[in-house]
């Protein structure tokens, strides 16, 4: 009920009864990807496919959901949620080089973050401990929410959309925390990153 192609009499008409319509489940999708010579960027929002992200991880399966390679842990979300009416992704050409996000070196410290103009910080009703629990309304499923203490708090509200991590992290003195709760801004759906100055350093550094 909640899809736009439900919205009008022709939406209704193009999505129950297009004859060249299909569903497609996750790995239907990622074979389809393939087949088109396309790989998987990210999805448009990604936490309701991360075995990380919400009630299920805080169940005894999880960390093991959480471990699966990213096809399968994307397929079991799926199952587990049993609510997808659509699936929104961001793809590349097979070949093309890698330039999204990645938290496993040092390239995040020269990413930028931009809060999603979707996003809010809730201070009512909260979890013990939490100073703020942040909620991204275009998701559909409530027990996507993020509880963060007044430390990561204090992170959120020095995104500009200007200044680097690196820049706003100083005051931390722990790159590893610093790092950890950027990264669940991404995987929540709370903020995206610039990350053309990663790449424009990168070049300066090899010329």
């Amino acid at each position: 009920q909640k899809s736009p192609d439900f919205a009008t009499e022709a939406g209704i008409a193009d999505a129950l009864l297009h004859p060249n319509d299909r569903a497609y489940s996750v790995p239907q999708l990622m074979d389809f990807f393939a087949g088109a010579g396309l790989r998987l960027g990210r999805w448009l929002r990604q936490a309701p496919y991360l075995g990380s992200c919400g009630a299920i991880a805080w169940t005894p399966h999880g960390p093991k959901i959480a471990a699966l390679p990213a096809r399968e842990q994307y397929a079991v979300m799926e199952l587990f949620r049993g609510s997808m009416i659509r699936h929104s992704a961001i793809v590349y050409h097979a070949e093309a080089p890698h330039a999204g996000v990645d938290f496993a070196g040092d390239d995040w410290l020269d990413y930028v973050p931009i809060r999603l103009p979707e996003t809010i910080a809730v201070h009512e009703r909260l979890p013990e401990g939490a100073s703020a629990v942040l909620i991204n309304r275009n998701h559909t499923d409530t027990d996507l929410y993020l509880p963060i203490d007044a430390l990561r708090e204090r992170l959120l509200e020095g995104i500009d959309g200007r200044r680097p991590i690196r820049e706003m992290g100083r005051a931390m003195m722990d790159k590893n925390f610093t790092r950890d709760f950027f990264e669940s801004l991404w995987r929540w759906d709370q903020a995206v990153f610039d990350t053309t100055k990663r790449r424009e350093s990168n070049t300066e550094s090899v010329a």
